[in-house]
């Protein structure tokens, strides 16, 4: 059969405040039972981890990767409060359940101590976070290196490859430095006076600067160089490379060198997937130029709005043949569900050869209107002369991703599809 890699992508999940989020309730009687709100209204976090546990104990996925902002503000005791959620309440890491699946986690600006970001050294804010991962048996942030992982199937190839986009951020030192004594006491002197709400504010508008480090983007542009040449690169970090689509008065919480890497990723000429967070919404855009592979940029909603599962699907050689983006989200009742998958074709300039039997097959569809799977197979003359089930799933997935067909009951086995030419 076709190979198929199968990812989770889950955004920023802000604890401890999502952890009290509520959905579809406008609760106006504050003596209202508890427990019966609870009956008929979930905790979004908790219903969006328990889909993604029951994905990963039935589903066959094959990595797991967090666009970071586990905490709201940094603070220490809730690094060890979120890496032992991530772990306990998935089962991940160590000796759980879960610990076969390949873990991917990067870094987010909430996730910064403010206290840590003053002291001396570029790692240092990173530290703590890092050492409650590692003492859940969860894998390490991406600090001054980028981390790669592979996850193989026969000859296909995903290389995820995790990075950090938060060097700037909530580091006084990328303050320009004719004004930087002043506004770091200002700061101060403001979240002293206005408690909570001033740190939070810090948090939402802070002279942030994220960045990628020059020597990173040096790095993964050498490795997309050395990689296997079929393999689909994967890029994870948490900030966006695009800007969002509502206007954000924040300009100081947009990476400052988007722009220089996004170039540097086209020059790569082989399709590649940018994974992220941070924004809040979950646009899928996709990038190219007239001499480059696509580079298509999947957000990640907040966890307490859902999660995406990836798919990546390829050729009986190994080739990346198409991305399929399944959008799990909570619908106006509140309740979580899979919708409607996009798909996006990752062949691009290394298109298959005009092979003749795609031309009989989509010809012989535009005829018939739709057909069932097992008509297709028993069609007279054969589409294929040899390896007749795995060429024709192989066209008609090369068919799809051109948008050239539609395929109902897809997600179950092949025996089930009912495939409609498109005109």
């Amino acid at each position: 059969m076709l190979s198929k890699i199968r990812i989770l992508q889950v955004g920023d999940v802000h604890l401890p405040t999502a952890a009290l989020a509520q959905r579809n309730v406008d609760q106006k009687d504050s003596a209202f039972s508890v427990e019966l709100r609870n009956v008929i209204s979930a905790i979004p976090t908790k219903v969006v981890f328990k889909q993604i546990y029951k994905l990963l104990d039935e589903s066959g996925i094959d990595a797991l990767i967090f666009m970071g902002d586990f905490t709201d503000r940094g603070a220490l005791d809730h690094y060890e409060r979120s890496s032992a959620f991530l772990a306990n309440s998935l089962q991940i890491g160590g000796n759980r359940n879960h610990a076969a699946v390949k873990i991917g986690i990067v870094p987010g600006n909430h996730d910064i101590n403010r206290d840590l970001a003053k002291q001396p050294g570029l790692a240092t804010k990173f530290a703590p976070l890092n050492d409650h991962l590692r003492k859940n048996g969860l894998p390490m942030l991406p600090v001054e290196r980028t981390i790669s992982m592979a996850v193989r199937k026969g000859n296909s190839v995903a290389d995820i490859n995790l990075m950090n986009s938060c060097w700037g951020c909530g580091a006084a030192e990328y303050i320009p430095s004719e004004f930087r004594e002043g506004i770091g006491k200002a700061i101060e002197t403001a979240i002293a006076a206005g408690g909570a709400s001033a740190l939070q504010a810090y948090y939402d508008r802070q002279f942030d600067t994220p960045a990628f480090s020059n020597e990173s983007i040096g790095e993964i542009v050498q490795h997309a160089a050395t990689a296997e040449p079929q393999a689909l690169l994967i890029i994870a970090a948490h900030h966006n490379l695009l800007p969002q689509r509502l206007t954000r008065l924040a300009p100081y919480t947009e990476l400052v060198n988007s722009g220089a890497f996004r170039a540097s990723l086209l020059e790569t000429r082989r399709p590649i997937l940018y994974l992220h967070g941070h924004i809040h919404e979950d646009p899928i855009e996709i990038l190219s130029t007239p001499s480059s592979q696509c580079l298509i940029t999947i957000s990640a909603p907040a966890a307490t709005d859902g999660f995406n599962l990836i798919e990546i699907n390829y050729t009986r050689k190994g080739l990346p043949l198409s991305c399929r983006i399944y959008p799990w989200r909570f619908n106006a009742s509140g309740v979580l569900h899979r919708g409607s998958p996009c798909t996006i074709p990752l062949l691009g300039h290394r298109r298959r050869s005009h092979d003749p039997s795609l031309g009989r097959i989509y010809s012989h569809l535009l005829s018939v209107g739709e057909s069932y799977w097992s008509d297709l197979v028993n069609h007279n003359p054969a589409f294929f002369s040899i390896d007749l089930e795995e060429s024709l799933r192989e066209a008609i997935e090369l068919l799809l991703a051109d948008e050239s067909i539609a395929v109902e009951n897809y997600e179950f086995d092949a025996s089930h599809w009912i495939v409609r030419a498109k005109i």
